[in-house]
């Protein structure tokens, strides 16, 4: 009986061309610039590696940890992420897509085994090459639009007295406001999600007043005048602006495990809607989950 025959050239073209698209389609998840010749020139390397496997006396190149280490090579070599975070997901991106393809590519043995005129290196291949164009060109979409929100959306309960406000919130790491009095983050609510708790004196006056000096003076005879704050902002075509803000008694955040509970925060009001398909209602700033 012949025993199959393993050749190097097409060893390293395989390796190659799995590489460059291993590498393209995580670079798009990770929202990392594609430069074609360095992903190129790492894949390259890939292929190399892999020809090394088909010599038994560099075996010992072939261990666990040096595998690891050399995807952290053709990583940084073909992606070049530039802060650890970015390289911590790039790396679960990457062999996450490597599963995946390489999954695909054995279905696709069993699938095309019973056709022996077929070359097994092109066709099987076929299944691992649509695997990763399939989540280079869709799956960067499916994750802004269906993975990513889910994951930084939170439960959030806001108590006003005895009245308790709920909604659903999401984690805006770009969310930079702070109290000036206490140098504490804000939390940004629609006025729509508050409307219901606010009392009827302070609803009056924003939903009748437009001139900006004007509401703020009102606001200040009303009955919650001990709870307002006026929050300073800088955004594209305001460089000083004023949100106005109210002082929550306690905000709780739902983080699945673990809850984060923040007494006296205070809480902007947004007179628009922050999506327009209405999934949250709120902006909770990343410190808000890192002190209790």
């Amino acid at each position: 009986m012949n025993e199959p025959k393993v050749y190097a050239d097409l060893t390293f073209l395989v390796n190659l061309i799995m590489d460059f698209l291993i590498l393209w389609a995580t670079g798009r998840l990770a929202g990392i610039k594609v430069v074609y010749y360095q992903i190129f020139l790492a894949s390259v390397l890939g292929g190399i590696y892999a020809v090394g496997y088909l010599f038994p006396q560099m075996v010992w190149w072939y261990s666990f940890p040096l595998k690891i280490l050399f995807s952290f090579l053709i990583i940084l070599l073909g992606l070049r992420p530039r802060k650890w975070e970015q390289v911590k997901t790039t790396f679960l991106y990457f062999y996450g897509i490597s599963f995946a393809a390489a999954g695909a590519t054995i279905g696709s043995s069993y699938l095309f085994n019973n056709y022996n005129s077929i070359s097994f290196s092109f066709l099987w291949l076929s299944g691992g090459i649509f695997c990763a164009l399939f989540i280079g060109i869709r799956g960067e979409k499916f994750f802004q639009e269906q993975i990513i929100p889910g994951l930084l959306k939170y439960q959030v309960k806001m108590r006003f007295g005895e009245d308790t406000c709920c909604g659903n919130g999401f984690l805006d790491t770009g969310n930079g406001l702070h109290d000036p009095l206490t140098n504490r983050p804000v939390v940004i609510a629609e006025y729509k999600l508050l409307k219901n708790y606010l009392p009827d004196d302070f609803k009056l006056v924003l939903e009748t007043i437009n001139n900006e000096t004007e509401v703020l003076e009102a606001l200040t005879l009303t009955s919650w005048a001990h709870r307002l704050r006026l929050i300073p902002f800088s955004s594209i075509g305001r460089k000083n602006g004023l949100l106005i803000g109210v002082r929550a008694d306690e905000i709780e955040v739902d983080a699945g495990k673990r809850s984060f509970f923040h007494k006296n925060m205070v809480v902007g009001i947004y007179r628009d809607s922050l999506t327009a398909n209405g999934d949250y209602q709120l902006l909770i700033p990343s410190e808000i989950l890192k002190k209790v």
